[in-house]
């Protein structure tokens, strides 16, 4: 009869329940190095999310676990580099989610090149969220909008580089489903009328811009191209 021992170390469904329980990279790096079993338990469960805390991690982590589908980067502690991002994305060539930057922090050192360098590699992207990337801009957004087909979540915090021509450019998703803008870009009222225009597919707008950016013209520019949306939600 088998071991309680080798039942543990075998056993698919039990391991997988006891080793998704793991969040920090490091654990799941040294978890994944113990057998090919518990690798291949950790690879199939790493292909939900994989959450990136420290930089001088990626390396290591992203060369174990390349079928992640949802990278999330918002809890870095450290500045990121156009390297980091050209690592990540040659490794992961299925990532469907991407959450990129952290509210209380800039990341300075993450360029606009290194964003569309990124994209041009992460084609299948679906949902993407961007926080506080200062020098992101409008060519980012419209090479994302232009290789990634598939997108149908977009939202964006603090980007304030950001100006109307990233809104001209949503006219390139054609599924569409949610958008959200929080805090500063360069959106005039007359480039807000874009989201209307260029998202008829819209469910779901959160718009959450300085008070001084006056929005009527894009409230009726939404009544009249998106007939389908579901949830608006506005504060100012």
């Amino acid at each position: 009869m088998e071991s309680s021992m080798e039942i543990a170390t075998s056993d698919r469904g039990l391991l997988s329940h006891i080793l998704t329980r793991l969040s920090e990279p490091q654990d799941l790096l040294s978890a994944s190095m113990v057998c090919t079993v518990w690798n291949d338990v950790l690879t199939r469960a790493a292909a939900k999310k994989l959450t990136i805390r420290s930089r001088v991690r990626l390396p290591s982590v992203l060369s174990r676990f390349k079928h992640v589908k949802h990278l999330n980067l918002s809890m870095c502690i450290d500045q990121l580099q156009d390297q980091d991002l050209e690592m990540a994305s040659e490794s992961l060539k299925n990532l469907s989610i991407l959450t990129l930057g952290n509210p209380d922090e800039p990341q300075e050192c993450i360029s606009n090149l290194g964003f569309v360098g990124f994209v041009n590699n992460c084609t299948m992207l679906e949902h993407v969220a961007l926080t506080f990337i200062p020098n992101l801009q409008d060519s980012g957004i419209e090479a994302m909008t232009r290789v990634c087909n598939r997108l149908s979540a977009i939202n964006l915090v603090n980007c304030r580089n950001l100006s109307d021509d990233a809104l001209k450019s949503l006219k390139n998703c054609e599924n569409i489903q949610e958008l959200g803008l929080k805090g500063h870009f360069g959106f005039t009222p007359s480039g807000l009328v874009k989201i209307g225009e260029n998202c008829p597919t819209l469910l779901k707008l959160s718009l959450e811009l300085e008070p001084s950016v006056d929005i009527t013209l894009a409230l009726q520019s939404l009544a009249t191209y998106c007939r389908n949306l579901q949830e608006l939600s506005l504060k100012f």
